[in-house]
């Protein structure tokens, strides 16, 4: 049975320096608007595909509620951040649907690691030809490039791209793994948190030793949090174990305390390692 095709996140990277974004959301609305800005972007993350649609009442009347304000307020930020670009304008404004293109161009990195390609714009035939809003690089990532669903469109092999543009081949599928589902679904869920994603086969193996229940699934995820601020073999990939090897290990019993395999204890407070496309803003 093949990996489900997940269009989710864990992480975004968090810029610290300072922005315009958090300064102009912070001048009108103090620490709520900051707050509002990121549970946004978390919200986003957790979404499939990356967009949240508010045009039903119900939905709208969650985004509120999570962002523990109130409807006027939270349609006067959301004004700000579509006429600053920080979300799509002409989504937010005829459909009532927010999406974040820098956020997702942030995210390239862990799509680079799935057979799961990033999700597109919704209903970007409907603006192809358009242009989209550009905002200046913000504390998701970079920023909304112009013609960014027409190349969209010539990769899935849409005639309207590029005249003569061949298809892409879809991505090669992976062999069926030798996991039941139950097993699969609980190590999809390792294999999302797990930094280093190299030799799944083996991974899978590992996995199907372990043969872990729910709970020791979660504590299993935990422990790799915990690894990727506390284990300085995760600050850089290359010397992250592979992730049969920390399994085989049973390194998720491992005590993380202030000194970790005789260095102290090192890395951020997130345990980020941001792709390329990740800018400074001006």
């Amino acid at each position: 049975m093949g990996r489900p095709r997940k269009q989710t996140a864990e992480y975004f990277p968090h810029y610290v320096a300072e922005s315009r974004t958090k300064f102009v959301l912070e001048d009108g609305w103090g620490n709520d608007g900051y707050a509002f800005w990121f549970k946004l972007l978390e919200l986003l993350c957790r979404s499939d595909g990356h967009f949240y649609d508010c045009s039903s009442a119900a939905d709208r009347r969650y985004l509120v509620a999570l962002m523990k304000t109130d409807e006027a307020t939270a349609d006067s930020i959301l004004a700000l951040l579509a006429d600053m670009g920080k979300i799509d304008a002409q989504l937010w404004k005829e459909r009532r649907i927010i999406w974040c293109q820098s956020l997702v161009d942030n995210l390239s990195y862990m799509y680079s690691k799935r057979t799961t390609p990033a999700p597109e714009k919704p209903f970007s035939e409907e603006f192809s030809g358009q242009k989209c809003g550009v905002g200046e690089e913000s504390d998701a990532g970079n920023t909304q490039s112009k013609g960014k669903e027409s190349k969209g469109e010539e990769r899935k092999g849409n005639p309207s791209g590029a005249a003569g543009a061949a298809p892409v081949k879809p991505p090669r599928r992976r062999k069926p793994t030798s996991l039941t589902k139950t097993q699969e679904e609980r190590f999809n869920r390792f294999w999302d948190a797990y930094p280093r994603k190299q030799k799944i086969g083996e991974a899978e193996k590992a996995w199907a030793k372990i043969d872990p229940d729910d709970a020791l699934t979660d504590k299993i995820i935990e422990a790799v949090r915990i690894c990727m601020t506390s284990d300085y073999r995760f600050r850089e990939e290359r010397y992250t174990p592979l992730p049969a090897s920390w399994l085989n290990g049973k390194e998720w019993q491992n005590q993380y305390g202030g000194e970790q395999n005789g260095r102290k204890k090192g890395g951020g407070t997130d345990g980020f390692r941001p792709s390329e496309g990740f800018k400074r803003e001006d």
